[in-house]
């Protein structure tokens, strides 16, 4: 009956940010292997699986503060959050116009001006990129779109889905650990380990997630599996290097994904993945 339920359901719900890695087109590679009462998502992001699934409870984290600050306010005043952030598309598509937007968005102290900047930038720069310099600001250039969707849709049917039983928070993805139980199941998905020296997309909030974090990832998923018995998925390439990192994981599942990166649809190639699986006992 849960596979079947989660079949039903995949597809039912955009996300309404554009988002490299965005877990859409693997929600049914994904979902078969996700049990218990509350999902839990450290790496959430555009929350694709989380929006794509049923369960009684989320929660929902990312270390983005901006990010989770603008989820909170579609889910508290959507229409407030709505009125606000679409002020920034009016006359928004013009390259003078997003730098100097993204000038404010690196130099306000509002948080609640940040949230509306935020998406305003997503929709109009580069492939919806979010990178940030070493010094904390967003550098991602001007996408060059001939037009540009405000996804108003998209935005209330996430406020609607959100209310009461989505929880929204900005923490370190160590913490959300505390959450696992034997009815939680949390699924990570966190910056990839490299497919080459020269890919490396981990810089998504300043701070890197470099080999240390993605061993410090994998004891948690243990300790959690063994201790608590919740089921712990994380996503990641496939690599020698990380079937290495996961090889005391209970299943390994194996698949190919098309990257969405590159600006021309011809260079967008398939790139190999894996679902490391640690079940709850």
């Amino acid at each position: 009956m849960g596979d079947f339920l989660f079949m039903m359901i995949q597809y039912t719900m955009k996300t309404f940010m554009k988002w490299a890695g965005n877990k859409s087109s693997i929600v049914d590679i994904i979902a078969p292997h996700l049990n218990g009462k509350k999902l839990v998502e450290p790496f959430a992001g555009s929350c694709a699986v989380s929006l794509n699934t049923v369960f009684d409870s989320y929660v929902c984290n990312d270390i983005n503060a901006d990010l989770i600050t603008m989820y909170q306010q579609i889910q508290t005043d959507v229409d407030d959050f709505i009125k606000s952030a679409q002020a920034y598309f009016v006359n928004g598509n013009d390259e003078k116009r997003f730098y100097e937007l993204r000038e404010l968005y690196n130099n306000t102290s509002d948080l609640n001006q940040k949230a509306h900047l935020f998406l305003y930038l997503n929709r109009h720069c580069f492939n919806g990129l979010c990178r940030y310099n070493l010094k904390g600001k967003y550098n991602v250039p001007f996408g060059s779109y001939k037009t540009i969707y405000f996804p108003e849709k998209e935005i209330r049917a996430f406020s609607q889905y959100t209310q009461n039983k989505f929880t929204f928070t900005n923490k370190n993805y160590e913490e959300l650990f505390d959450y696992a139980d034997e009815n939680t199941v949390i699924y990570c998905d966190p910056p990839y380990s490299p497919l080459t020296k020269t890919s490396d997309f981990s810089k998504y909030a300043v701070n890197d997630f470099n080999p240390t974090h993605h061993t410090e990832l994998k004891n948690l998923a243990i300790k959690a599996s063994t201790e608590k018995g919740c089921t712990v998925i994380i996503s990641n390439h496939d690599t020698d290097y990380t079937r290495d990192l996961y090889k005391e994981a209970d299943d390994i599942i194996a698949f190919d994904v098309k990257r969405t990166i590159s600006s021309k649809i011809s260079e967008r190639k398939k790139a190999p993945e894996v679902l490391a699986i640690y079940k709850g006992k």
